[in-house]
Order: C-alpha cells, then structure tokens, then sequence
C-alpha cells in the first residue's frame, strides 16, 4: 500500500506493507505515553572495576542523561558506557556502566528525571551493542471511528503473515529537518561544499525561527563570520564549523571535521539508511515475501544479492548515481564505510488493549506491546496500526 504522505516518500518509506485503513491517532501526548525498556542478558559477577545500573530517565535524550552525570560526579564522560541511545520524549529504562565510580557515590545522584538503581559490580563495559532488544509499551491516543476492533485484528494478522518491514524510521533522519541523509550522499560523492551548506544552511519550515532566519542569510550570502552572529547558541554544532569556515573559508573537510566523529559517521549512515529503506520500498512494491531476506547497508566492500532483489539494489544505485567505490569517501577517510547487511523484516509479537481515552472526552486509546531487537525503530510497527501524518509519531 502506498504512503500519502511526502516525508514518507522523501526518506524512503514509501510503502506499507499491509492495506488496512489507519486507525490515525496521536503519540507522546504524555511522555509515559511511550515507555522502552532494554532487555539484556544480567552481568552477575559480583566484582570488577565497573558497575552496571539501570538509567531511569524521564524526558532526557540519552547523551544528555550520561553527560550530566559525569558533570554531576566530575569524570570523564569517558567513563561510562551504555548499549544504545533512547528516545528523549519517553519514559526509558537501560544499563549503563561506569568505571572506577562507586556504587555510593551512584547512589547519592539527584538529578530530577534521573533515578539510578540496581548497581552489580562487572569485569566488563557495557558497550554499543550490548542488549537483546527493546521491549516497549506505547499508547496511542485521540482514537475515533469505527470498526477499530476489527481494524486492529486484521492489521496484526497481517503484520504476523508478512513480517514488520525493518525500514530505518523517522528518528534516524529527523523530522524537523529531514536531510541527514543527503548530507551523507553528498560526502560520499565527494562534493564537501555542498554537505557543509547541506547542514549548514537550507532552512526548513518546521524550524524555529531563529534558526531559519540564520541559515536563509548564509543561504543567501555565504558570509560565515556574520552568520556566526546570527546562529544561535544552542546550534553548537553549526557554530564550531561556522568558526572554522570563518577562519579558513574553502576548508570544508575541515569544518565537517570540527563535527565528533560520531556524528560525522552517522551522516554516511543515514545516507546507507536512505538506500535500504529504498530497496526495501521497491521489494514491497513488487509484492516480494520479505521474510528471512538480508538487505545491504551498502559500502565499498559490499556484494549484490542474487536474483532481482540483485537487480533492484542495482538499480536504486543507478538511479542515485554512486558506485560502490563512493563509500571509500577518499576526501574524509576516517568516515569510509565497508558495507553490512540488515534484515528486511523483523517477527514482533504484539499485543494491544484498546479502551477509553481519559485525556480525550469521547475518544479511545490503544496500548500497544511488543519487543525489537537492536536497531529496529518502534515507529515502524506503528506507522502499519496508524498510517498517520508522520509529524504523528
């Protein structure tokens, strides 16, 4: 079934896989609205130099959560380790571990949204990576019409028929600003300039106003050092490559530079992210069972598959006009990128309740429950029960 809708479209969802009507509705009206926790296999050492604890945080993003306990504590942010980043608007649960720091001094953290418990000395990190999954409880609110019953029944029979299609979701991209992934293409093809400006500049609508007021004058002008001005103090990002672009105007693999390496990674890996979603869009839309297939997260070391989904992985990359080489990213080396693969469909055992919504007169909710693994993105399961404007979710 096609998508209506054009973000859908421009990040390269374009298809669902089942053809109910949506039940539409709103997420995160209430931040225990959406509730994730990580599922892990127990460390049960009982000595070591680290300490594992569960992270209960309440509207924070995970890096602000571990950046302020390291403040809170005075260490290294270096010394603690955690096995993936949750969504800020929820309630989240997750391990992290922290070296060398006492269970005592854990223990005393007020921070408010922040509660820190079960603490287990272990020998190991916890490291990016290092969980079974994510279980999650959503409830989805401001639900009318009807037949929903009926609607709900059908939607989860067919998502257990044909499998959850693992598309890469709307967090990986952004809403406000989707263009992660074009900046990516645009290092990958090599053209810097135009990645710099990609991320720098082109304001979009959804931007405050700020902001986009700032990014249409260097749109407009090019002239880094008043942009610099312009840019607010919360864009630090964009500031520390604005600084360096002000110093040395042409150097733009030195202002992708000033970006952590993480983050810089992360742009190819939106643009991989792009492509898969693309594949996948394409095998839907020819009605292939995607069950049990693997997609490639293409790099320079990648190999076509066999058969037309070969075929169809060729032909996204005709249609983007990058070679496999591209992914050697010879102008930012550091970011090169030899290539995985990923499921095409993820099994997810789920369960709802629908009941009357006591935040909405007249409406209903739905709750629903199921587990992921690591990687795969709640909204991809619910934008099948939804299939809502994506600024829903």
């Amino acid at each position: 079934m096609l998508s209506p809708y054009e973000l859908d479209h421009i990040l390269g969802m374009e298809y669902f896989i089942s053809d109910t009507p949506g039940i539409n509705g709103k997420l995160r009206i209430r931040v225990e609205d959406f509730i994730v926790e990580e599922r892990f296999e127990p460390c049960d050492d009982g000595e070591g130099e680290y300490v594992h604890f569960i992270l209960e945080k309440y509207n924070w993003d995970t890096i602000r959560a571990i950046t302020q306990l390291s403040r809170s504590l005075r260490v290294s942010l270096k010394r603690f380790g955690y096995a993936g980043t949750k969504d800020k608007r929820a309630l989240t649960r997750q391990r992290v571990s922290a070296w060398r720091i006492s269970e005592e001094e854990l223990a005393k953290l007020a921070i408010p949204g922040l509660k820190l418990y079960n603490f287990t000395r272990c020998r190991e990190r916890v490291n990016l990576g290092d969980l079974l999954g994510n279980e999650f409880t959503i409830t989805i609110r401001r639900l009318q019409g009807e037949n929903l019953e009926e609607t709900l029944a059908e939607t989860t029979a067919q998502l257990s028929q044909r499998g959850v299609p693992n598309y890469f979701g709307y967090q990986r991209f952004g809403t406000v600003r989707p263009n992660t992934h074009l900046v990516g293409k645009a290092i990958v093809q090599g053209n810097l300039e135009e990645a710099v400006m990609l991320y720098l500049a082109r304001p979009y609508p959804g931007e405050r106003s700020d902001a986009f007021e700032a990014r249409k004058f260097l749109d407009e002008t090019r002239d880094y050092r008043k942009a610099l001005e312009l840019f607010p103090s919360r864009l630090h990002y964009e500031r520390n490559m604005l600084d360096s672009l002000s110093k040395n105007p042409r150097d733009f693999a030195g202002a992708l530079r000033r970006l952590p390496k993480k983050l810089r990674r992360m742009l190819v890996h939106a643009y991989q992210s792009y492509l898969f979603n693309k594949i996948l869009s394409k095998l839907i839309a020819e009605g292939m069972d995607i069950r049990g297939r693997e997609v490639p997260l293409f790099g320079y070391d990648s190999s076509f598959s066999p058969g037309r989904q070969g075929e169809i992985e060729r032909e996204v990359l005709e249609e983007e006009g990058i070679a496999l080489e591209n992914f050697r990213i010879k102008s930012l080396p550091e970011l090169a990128m030899p290539g995985s693969t990923r499921k095409a469909a993820v099994e997810a055992q789920i369960s709802y309740t629908l009941a009357k919504d006591e935040l909405h007169e007249g409406m209903k909710k739905l709750v629903v429950r199921f587990f992921l693994p690591p990687g795969s993105y709640a909204t991809t399961v619910l934008r099948e029960y939804m299939k809502a404007e994506p600024l829903n979710y």
